[in-house]
């Protein structure tokens, strides 16, 4: 690999470096006078490598040698960085093949959910996984939530790109996390609990018990008013976020719901026109949004909007249904999309203006303190015996069904079959996983030793158990005892039945000071050995038979018992008893025995088990079996992306295809095509990237392929806070910065748009915080971005959208250098050459210049920095005037400089301002076309492109 271009160096090396560093004595032990011009060895290229830096950094040849010229070394140093740069191309070259390449964090999560039928947040397409998070605000950040991968370290970057075979290293720390997830996610897929209750949730009148906050006072006041309805009388920009008190903490089971709402809507045309601002013409729009009630629940950070409804606004009821996956623990909430939410919407103000007779000021707070804090609500009772006139929705009734059409759930049956632990089955069940999990056809063969390393475990038939205890009734009695009392005397305060048949101790409706007796059935299949357990604050004890099994009494901090005992096969009478002295107060209680694992026989918190792993507790056959899959997914052949040299066959061509699009592994129908060997065929492989990307999965090629093209990874690596720019923080803009780009993007995907689309347009999406706090445009409602037809010509197309101008800033300044690199590398594909060692950012010494273009000039003036940014510093003046959260402004904050964005191309082309630069981008539709080809392939392949 010898370089003829080193050979043209030769002389200068002779002329200044030969007598420090030839072959008597030389300096640093570094010769020169017998370097080699063949780069292939990493020592020779080093040493190059070092002559090129010391030539940058003026250090070489010394002060008191003679000196070349300056136009030698700049002969010299052109010449080194061209032949450096080949070498290093070269060295860097897979051959045009992709190397060994490993799933990343994005394409392992969605794998584990395809491959075992996961559903839930954390395995919605396009998901960005967990972050770092202060969630205590004391600088110490941690990775919280039930991602299976939330302590995986970010996958290492080049150029935005995370699926780079060459950048995805695997270690045993790494593989270690990965069995972990392994784990966890096969227990998320294994359902040992008996079939959850599918009756229907219905919440009708008053879904709110009392005022909840992000209520409106309106709202709370008109349930003393109407008893079959609850009102929502303004958006929830800041009220109006309506979810029924009963699922305070959410759902119980995980599962799809039927979802139905009776809403009507009222009063669009109303005489409160200079208080409540709605469009009149625009229907009433009902937001159907779920969140997570274990992480802020309605107000936090997971509500998430799914579905939206146009209610007629007749006054009469209308009925909605959708279906939806929820977790356990997420809650639905209802929101009027395109509400009202004026400042001025306060009953005080509303009576003083439109009903002035019956307005009254406000009691004095230290002479009627009752009258002060009630004046409130008495000024919004005065709109309701009025009538009330204003816009408003009205929800008559909200109905979750639980749709379980089989149980166990297919993620389990895929796993475990039939449960009959045969070593027949076990054998097809792990060939038909491994299948899937390689993406190919496998041989019984390589499956084989997974096979005898399940076999080797005991595999006892699994057993289903009837779930809970039957015949379960309680009696609740009131005293303060230290210990458990004689209940035989006492005489019970409440007494009752608990069909579902788990132990609740809430069912006292007492905080402390009382003590509860359960007596039902329990029912054994087999004859064999039974563990029973359970938790208590403070005394319990559980007897069956008549005979005491776990006894743990008197006044004591919540503590585990456990104890095995022989039973026969049958009905056995059981009986609990709990004592409660103090708070807090708590009990569980379970069991396990032959061919089932634990069991719960009470009611649990739903936030107990959000993140489960593989237990002891389970069956030996569920044990053994997890334990073959999990290392199944620890291999080489499901971990890794299996490509050979030459053509791709059809599998790897779908998986090559479906990690693109999906980020995922191939469906069933992508893995019949290849079976059939027609994958290949190019009319047959359209019709699959045209049915890909209507699949809700592409969402993850939306997500991510964005992403990286326009380098929005660096969005919230330095987000603007404080000041004037404290609302993103407050607001929790960031997301909707991302989500608008993608949007974007989607659009003109869906629609097949013009590249110049990109360039510019005469849309752009906004909801009502983007409207008013960056683009300060009036009558955009609602949370859900919406696309809004633009009459300014500056604000147009993706490139200028406020997401990609704050990821191109550093959170305090704009600069012209770092977008204008920005520019040339993700939209041009003509990055620039990195700056040489020994320039500075900037010169020390800017006294004289007041804006960033007067600094940028005194940089210039050194010669090594003049080349580089006369191609980029053009690239970034046009888009000054969009601040660091992409505002537009006519003037420089701390300085009140007029802001001029005029500049001269390096082409000599002359560019006024960002309008007239988007020309002449349109102009070089050819070079941003090659551009997003090129991000667009090396993202598909997982390597970078070579010339």
């Amino acid at each position: 690999m010898a370089d003829a271009t080193l050979t043209q160096v030769t002389p200068f090396l002779k002329q200044h470096c030969h007598s420090c560093h030839g072959k008597n004595n030389p300096e640093g032990d570094i010769r020169l006078d017998n370097l080699e011009v063949n780069l292939s060895s990493v020592t020779t290229l080093e040493i190059w490598q070092n002559v090129l830096d010391q030539l940058n950094l003026g250090e070489m040849p010394p002060a008191e040698e003679p000196q070349p010229t300056k136009e030698e070394v700049e002969k010299a140093i052109d010449m080194l960085t061209a032949a450096l740069t080949r070498a290093y191309e070269i060295a860097q070259s897979t051959g045009g093949h992709t190397v060994l390449r490993r799933l990343n964090r994005h394409e392992l999560r969605n794998t584990f959910r395809d491959l075992l039928y996961l559903r839930g947040a954390d395995y919605r397409p396009g998901a960005t996984g967990s972050k770092l998070t202060d969630n205590n605000g004391n600088g110490s950040v941690e990775r919280t939530g039930t991602d299976p991968l939330r302590f995986f370290p970010e996958d290492e970057e080049e150029d935005g790109f995370f699926n780079l075979g060459n950048r995805l290293v695997m270690s045993d720390f790494l593989l270690k996390l990965t069995l972990g997830a392994a784990e966890e996610t096969l227990s998320q897929a294994t359902h040992l609990e008996p079939k959850p209750d599918t009756s229907p949730l219905e919440f009708s009148g008053h879904l709110v018990k009392g005022r909840r906050n992000g209520e409106h006072l309106i709202e709370t006041v008109s349930r003393e008013f109407n008893p079959d309805f609850d009102m929502i009388a303004q958006g929830y920009e800041r009220y109006g976020r309506l979810a029924p008190s009963e699922l305070r903490q959410g759902v119980r089971y995980s599962a799809e719901y039927l979802i139905t709402v009776e809403v009507s809507a009222h009063n669009p045309q109303h005489p409160w026109q200079d208080m409540v601002t709605l469009d009149h013409d625009a229907p009433f729009q009902l937001c159907l949004n779920i969140a997570d009630t274990g992480n802020r629940g309605i107000e936090g950070p997971t509500s998430t909007p799914l579905t939206l409804w146009t209610v007629p606004a007749d006054g009469k009821r209308h009925s909605f249904t959708t279906s939806i996956w929820m977790d356990q623990g997420w809650v639905p909430w209802l929101g009027w999309e395109n509400g009202q939410h004026d400042r001025n919407f306060r009953p005080e103000k509303i009576v003083e203006t439109y009903f002035p007779e019956s307005y009254r000021a406000r009691p004095d707070k230290k002479t009627d303190k009752t009258g002060h804090d009630e004046w409130p609500r008495e000024m919004a009772r005065v709109l309701f015996k009025q009538g009330y006139q204003g816009p408003h929705l009205r929800i008559h009734r909200l109905t979750l069904t639980p749709v379980i059409k089989a149980w166990p759930p297919k993620s389990h049956r895929e796993l475990y079959g039939t449960g009959s632990g045969t070593p027949d089955e076990i054998r097809q069940l792990l060939i038909r996983f491994a299948r899937r999990a390689f993406r190919r056809e496998v041989d019984p063969k390589e499956v084989e030793p997974y096979v005898q390393m399940v076999l080797k475990k005991n595999t006892d038939a699994m057993v289903q158990m009837p779930s809970g205890i039957s015949d379960l009734k309680y009696q609740a009695y009131e005293g303060k005892w230290s210990n458990l009392p004689d209940f035989e005397p006492l005489q019970p305060f409440r007494t009752g039945n608990l069909k579902q048949g788990f132990l609740d101790i809430k069912v006292a409706d007492k905080k402390e000071y009382f003590a509860i007796v359960f007596h039902g059935k329990l029912t054994t299949k087999t004859k064999g050995e039974y563990q029973i357990e359970m938790a208590s604050d403070d005394g319990a004890r559980i007897i069956i038979d008549g005979k005491t099994i776990l006894e743990h009494d008197g006044l004591h901090g919540a503590a585990h018992r456990k104890q095995k005992v022989p039973l026969a096969s049958g009905e056995h009478t059981v009986r609990v008893e709990y004592l409660a002295y103090g708070q807090p107060n708590s009990f569980r209680a379970g069991w396990s025995g032959p061919g089932f694992g634990h069991q719960r026989l009470s009611v649990e918190s739903l936030h107990a088990k959000r993140a489960p792993k593989k237990q002891d507790s389970v069956p030996s056959l569920i044990r053994a079996m997890q334990d073959g899959y999990a290392a199944i997914l620890c291999s080489p052949q499901f971990l890794y992306m299996q490509e050979t040299p030459g053509p791709l066959s059809d599998y790897q061509l779908a998986s090559r295809l479906s990690y693109f699009l999906w980020a995922s592994m191939p469906d069933a129908t992508l893995f019949d095509l290849a079976a059939a060997g027609k994958l290949s065929n190019p009319a047959e492989l359209t019709r699959q990237v045209e049915r890909m990307l209507q699949d809700p999965k592409a969402a993850a090629f939306r997500q991510h392929f964005t992403s990286t093209w326009l380098r929005m990874d660096r969005l919230g690596k330095m987000p603007p806070s404080g000041g004037d720019y404290q609302f993103y923080k407050n607001l929790k803009v960031e997301p909707m910065l991302m989500q608008q780009v993608v949007t974007f993007f989607e659009n003109v995907l869906a629609t097949n748009g013009r590249i110049e689309q990109f360039i510019d347009s005469d849309h752009t999406y906004m909801n009502s915080t983007l409207a008013k706090w960056i683009y300060k445009q009036e009558g955009v409602r609602g949370d859900q971005l919406r696309k809004v037809v633009l009459d300014d010509p500056r604000r147009g197309g993706i490139f200028t959208m406020p997401g990609v101008m704050t990821a191109t800033a550093n959170g305090v300044d704009t600069s012209p250098v770092i977008r204008g690199a920005w520019l040339l590398e993700n939209v041009l594909g003509r990055p620039p050459s990195p700056p040489p060692p020994d320039v500075e950012p900037l010169p020390t010494d800017t006294r004289e210049a007041k804006t960033i273009r007067q600094q940028l000039e005194l940089h210039r003036k050194h010669e090594a920095c003049n080349s580089c940014h006369a191609k980029i510093d053009p690239m970034g003046f046009p888009f000054e005037n969009f601040d660091v959260v992409g505002r537009w402004r006519d003037n420089y904050k701390r300085s009140r400089s007029p802001i001029d964005t005029s500049t001269i191309l390096s082409n000599g082309e002359s560019i006024a301002d960002i309008v007239e630069f988007k020309q002449m981008l349109k102009r070089r539709r050819i070079q941003i076309v090659q551009c997003l080809v090129s991000k667009m392939l090396t993202y598909a392949m997982g390597r970078q492109l070579e010339t």
